[in-house]
């Protein structure tokens, strides 16, 4: 089967202007530049030296943005296995030794995790209904450490309904999508 490729570029930090090759597929829709510009922006520091945790990895592009800024390590969880052999493809090629890419399903997965992050990716297929699902597990799992950072991405007429300790820090909202940072308080 021949797969037409696609070709993101790494926007900011050490691995500023690499290439990100991605499959052609329905389920990958990246986070545009501009978009992900914004993001890291919001990030800032926090990102530096943060265990952060992609949701539904996709193209990988959110993830290498993290990366590149310094996060210390980046969970990637993917359920595609084609688009899941691209991303390790790529993190081959881009060299990067501070990635754990699962081949799983998201909400199996963080339903049976120990594991603690300081900044979670939320950024599943617009078509599905996985967001509310996967905020009910993280906020009942206690994977997030304090004062961690959840950015959400969906569509502008999703409704996302979120934990009372979550607090919207940032947002930006287009004609079609919604671009969300929250901050977890301590408990």
């Amino acid at each position: 089967m021949k797969i037409k490729k696609n070709k993101i570029i790494i926007t900011g930090g050490y691995l500023k202007s690499r290439v990100v090759k991605t499959i052609n597929h329905p389920l990958i829709k990246p986070t545009t530049n501009f978009s992900r510009q914004i993001l890291f922006n919001w990030l800032g520091q926090t990102i530096i030296n943060a265990n952060c945790l992609d949701c539904f990895a996709g193209s990988g592009v959110l993830s290498f943005e993290a990366i590149s800024r310094n996060a210390r390590y980046i969970t990637m969880l993917e359920n595609n296995f084609f688009i899941f052999k691209q991303l390790l493809y790529n993190t081959s090629v881009l060299s990067i030794g501070v990635a754990n890419i699962i081949y799983t399903n998201a909400l199996k997965w963080l339903n049976n995790t120990k594991e603690i992050f300081d900044i979670v990716f939320i950024d599943p297929p617009f078509k599905s209904n996985l967001i509310d699902k996967t905020i009910s597990i993280i906020s009942r799992k206690k994977i997030l450490s304090n004062f961690s950072l959840i950015y959400i991405e969906s569509k502008i007429t999703t409704y996302i309904d979120t934990p009372k300790v979550w607090v919207l820090h940032k947002q930006k909202l287009t004609k079609n999508v919604a671009y969300r940072l929250y901050y977890r308080k301590p408990i």
